[in-house]
């Protein structure tokens, strides 16, 4: 809502989030008064709601670190919004005043909106790291201040971030490719589709993604899904040698890629154990709530492995997560019939 010239705030309800883009899908979920029941939707339902769940693994050799993991899709936002009605128009310019007038026009029509972000260029982060693709939404501006009002899943409060530090964020050039003020349009539908429909279309694309790769990184099929997490349990052991006095650094960007870069704290596998929970509850589905168990134990065996002190204590939770990659998918598509 308008509350002075040059000034919109809008009272979006916003949780800290375990992951950028299925935080901001479910705070704006909430704001639009969309749920199942008298509750709103979890974060891990909005998560697997979108089929998120996917796996790629790359050795990058004198890199630091020299590896990149991921366990998500790269198309999860726009499938939460196809996978519940919701309309998008992903609006992309490399004028800043023009990117500047379409976000303005949404906050000044009430609309909360999410767009992308660098987050080395956000002041109230203050990392060195780049990331064009991080969601935050946008919930007001002040022009006499000259700050955006933002809800990002890493703080628990509105943030205020100047305007020039915003536009910065939403032009940038760097990793993983320039985000060109990305803004999300979204025109959200007056209730969700049917649940159980719903939960089965994400769950066959969740096993999908397990046995094709999912939208992810440009990589060779045996980096992805299912084959990635083999890939990777079998290389394990020829770790020291491969990376040899890359090996600690190879370790870090485990834990990283693993606890801390927005995965929810157990590469994304945490999410969707708590979507497989919830749609069990919420269909009454026992097939549901096993696969969930499944999922427990792998966000775990990540966890374990990321968390090791060494490469050696690491190697058996490593093995055991490939495994139980290929147990949970299982699971699933037992309940899929």
């Amino acid at each position: 809502m308008a509350t002075a010239p040059g000034r919109v705030e809008i009272p979006l309800p916003h949780r800290r989030a375990g992951h950028c883009g299925s935080g901001a899908l479910r705070d704006l979920l909430e704001f639009h008064g969309l749920s199942w029941g008298d509750e709103p939707l979890s974060e891990g339902l909005v998560f697997g709601l979108g089929a998120g769940l996917g796996f790629a693994y790359v050795e990058l050799p004198g890199m630091d670190p020299p590896l990149y993991l991921v366990g998500r899709t790269g198309g999860l936002e726009r499938d939460i919004c196809a996978n519940l009605g919701i309309d998008l128009d992903l609006r992309q310019t490399d004028d800043p005043v023009e990117g500047w007038a379409v976000l303005r026009a949404a906050l000044d029509a009430g609309r909360p909106t999410m767009v992308w972000a660098d987050i080395r260029h956000l002041e109230y982060l203050r990392v060195r790291l780049q990331m064009t693709m991080h969601d935050i939404v946008i919930t007001g501006y002040d022009e006499g201040e000259g700050v955006a009002f933002v809800a990002d899943n890493d703080r628990d409060e509105i943030q205020r971030c100047s305007l020039e530090a915003l536009a910065r964020a939403r032009h940038s050039e760097g990793f993983p490719r320039p985000n060109r003020h990305g803004t999300w349009l979204m025109e959200f539908p007056r209730r969700l589709p049917h649940p159980k429909e719903t939960v089965r279309r994400a769950v066959v694309a969740a096993v999908a993604n397990m046995h094709t790769g999912g939208e992810s990184l440009q990589a060779a099929p045996d980096a992805l899904g299912l084959a990635g997490a083999a890939s990777l349990a079998a290389g394990f052991d020829g770790w020291p040698e491969r990376f040899g006095d890359d090996l600690d650094a190879a370790m870090r960007g485990l834990r990283v890629f693993v606890v801390k870069a927005g995965t929810g704290g157990a590469l994304f596998r945490s999410l969707h154990a708590r979507f497989l929970h919830d749609a069990g509850d919420l269909l009454d589905d026992a097939g549901l709530t096993e696969a969930g168990r499944v999922y427990d134990e792998l966000a775990e065996a990540w966890a374990a492995a990321a968390e090791a002190p060494s490469h050696a204590e690491a190697r058996p939770h490593v093995v055991r997560a490939a495994e139980l990659e290929a147990a949970g998918v299982a699971a699933m598509e037992r309940w899929l019939g």
